[in-house]
């Protein structure tokens, strides 16, 4: 089987196209957080702690957080709201009332223009029950 010159220049094209695509999806805005998890330990009841999470965009194009969810009320996010541009650092607080004891593993979802939107943080640590609960329980 015999292939013409315009035939292996038509597919060599295409292969250079389909690389070329490639490369600018994989390009774009990208975070890389420096820790994915907090562990307050143990904290004490009725008090306000506060988580931070420091990223940098790693990507080619301004990183833009849109959106940062909590999955319970006692947990409030604090995050950028301007573009972080590339090679820029930023952070995102969660702020944590610890109004009742027991344990607790809360994930905070930040939403971004990345592919692999939204990335998933996550909290936990633990708030001891008061000497008489504790005595009831063990």
């Amino acid at each position: 089987m015999k292939i013409s010159k315009k035939a292996i220049i038509v597919l060599i094209f295409f292969v250079f196209i389909c690389i070329s695509c490639k490369k600018l999806e994989e390009k774009g805005a990208m975070r890389s957080f420096k820790t994915e998890l907090f562990d307050f330990n143990e904290i004490s009841a009725e008090k306000e702690v506060t988580a931070i999470f420091n990223f940098s965009n790693t990507g080619d194009n301004s990183l833009i957080i849109s959106d940062v969810e909590t999955d319970c009320g006692c947990t409030v996010p604090e995050y950028p709201k301007e573009p972080l541009q590339p090679n820029k650092k930023g952070e995102i607080k969660v702020i944590y009332d610890a109004k009742y004891p027991g344990r607790f593993n809360k994930t905070i979802s930040v939403h971004y223009n990345g592919k692999d939107s939204p990335k998933i943080l996550t909290i936990k640590g633990k708030v001891p029950y008061r000497k008489e609960i504790d005595s009831i329980i063990n």
